[in-house]
């Protein structure tokens, strides 16, 4: 395994997100600037639209390390900021890469990106993680520490495959709508595999990879005492794979 490399073209894209969110944070953190950015919105529209069906997707979780050591030593209105600055700057990323924002859940934020054409799609989420932890180490963190915060740490799971979406209750505009299936299941199960600034992915986005990306990743060796889930199809344990951001 060697570091996740990308190309030039792919290092301007970050470059620009970089830039966007040092003025983001530095606003947030000494102008006291608030977000309006509804990601949330965007996503229960496209979610509507295909309401009951199932669709092929990749699965994005990036969540904030040692959240709970923070929430420790960190007074309740710092630990707000943080956490509403690191999930408003990752779901901008999110949505850069053509992605939606499923959801915030406590320290972390689900990503989906619908996908006709998988082998195409895959190299693009794999560009959305390491923009991800770029922004994370070189926008955030030098401002975070300038502020007198803690650096930011994070971990990336994606996962590849068809996702239910879900209706619950009869209002088709106001009930609660959100999407079920393996993937993300899988992809939410793969965080006790990792460690800080890796990213983790599952065999279906592996095997759709081109020949490139697939040599910066390693193939995990897991134990059924850690890792018990099992492939639909063939009900092997299910490979996953990881590589250093």
């Amino acid at each position: 395994m060697i570091k996740l490399t990308i190309s030039d073209q792919e290092q301007s894209k970050i470059e620009s997100c970089i830039k966007k969110c040092q003025k983001r944070t530095t606003s947030s953190l000494d102008r006291n600037f608030e977000y309006h950015h509804l990601a949330i919105a965007r996503s229960n529209k496209f979610l509507r639209k295909h309401d009951s069906e199932k669709m092929k997707m990749f699965v994005l979780f990036v969540d904030l390390g040692e959240s709970t050591k923070m929430s420790s030593e960190l007074h309740p209105d710092d630990l707000t900021k943080i956490i509403r600055l690191f999930s408003q700057e990752m779901a901008y990323i999110i949505e850069y890469y053509d992605g939606f924002v499923l959801k915030y859940v406590g320290d972390a934020v689900i990503g989906y990106f619908p996908s006709r054409k998988p082998f195409t799609s895959s190299k693009n989420v794999i560009f959305c993680a390491q923009a991800m932890m770029s922004v994370i180490k070189n926008a955030i963190n030098p401002i975070l520490q300038k502020f007198g915060y803690p650096y930011l740490q994070i971990k990336i799971t994606i996962d590849f495959g068809n996702n239910n979406i879900v209706r619950y209750g009869s209002d088709k505009m106001k009930s609660h709508i959100d999407i079920i299936g393996l993937p993300i299941n899988l992809a939410a199960k793969m965080h006790s595999l990792g460690k800080s600034n890796q990213l983790i992915i599952g065999k279906q986005v592996f095997l759709r990879l081109p020949h490139k990306l697939k040599l910066c990743f390693r193939k995990i060796k897991t134990s059924s005492k850690v890792w018990h889930y099992h492939d639909f199809t063939s009900k092997r344990p299910y490979p996953v794979f990881l590589t250093q951001l």
